[in-house]
């Protein structure tokens, strides 16, 4: 288990130290708006310990996350645009996919911007939102806009988790990105589980009314 730990350590320093690490987490940000299956925060808290010890600087880090982001979700809209009849037989197959969709679909119209700059917080909704906007012909100029705020804060929030954790953590950096992890997962679910009692609540009036 030491012998494993400490490997993880050496490819962990190598990764940060890397030339290549803000072309992948170039890479990595832009798929995952469009495919969420690569999780790109865990890299930008990477990138973010690593511009801690000095081999990355912070705002070139957040500056890349954000723009292989705006670059999926744009890609998503046009994607959505392009398929409207055809996304909405897809999203109609899960119940839950069909209910965030018109439930997405019928807020970006009344308050677009706030549902484009927080739908990234909420696990899975990023990429219904961005090709339903486009799907519904939300405009463009307000989509990019609001998505680049978006992104900014979101990103400069990450990234900020794991130069917290690189620099606490400088003696070991697989602590360091442990914790920032670990940080950032703890946020989300308070996030997330306050999200849902408000929800609740309100549906609970509505019910009650």
């Amino acid at each position: 288990m030491t012998e494993l730990m400490e490997v993880a350590r050496h490819l962990l320093g190598i990764a940060m130290a890397s030339h290549w690490l803000l072309l992948i987490l170039f890479v990595a940000a832009a798929v995952d708006a469009v495919f969420p299956v690569v999780p790109s925060e865990g890299m930008v808290i990477t990138a973010g310990m690593a511009a801690a010890a000095g081999h990355q600087n912070l705002l070139l880090v957040i500056t890349v996350a954000m723009l292989g982001s705006v670059i999926g979700e744009s890609t998503c809209y046009f994607l959505g645009r392009g398929s409207g009849p055809a996304l909405h037989r897809w999203m109609k197959r899960q119940e839950r996919r069909q209910q965030l969709y018109e439930r997405v679909a019928a807020a970006l119209h009344k308050r677009g911007g706030l549902i484009l700059m927080t739908v990234r917080y909420i696990p899975g909704a990023r990429m219904v939102a961005t090709l339903t906007a486009g799907a519904t012909r939300y405009s463009f100029k307000k989509f990019i806009v609001f998505t680049f705020a978006g992104v900014t804060i979101a990103y400069t929030y990450v990234a900020l988790l794991g130069y917290v954790g690189g620099d606490a953590f400088a003696h070991d950096q697989l602590k360091g990105l442990a914790f920032s992890l670990g940080l950032a997962a703890t946020i989300g679910l308070v996030v997330e589980t306050s999200r849902r009692i408000v929800v609740r609540r309100r549906a609970a009036k509505v019910t009650g009314a």
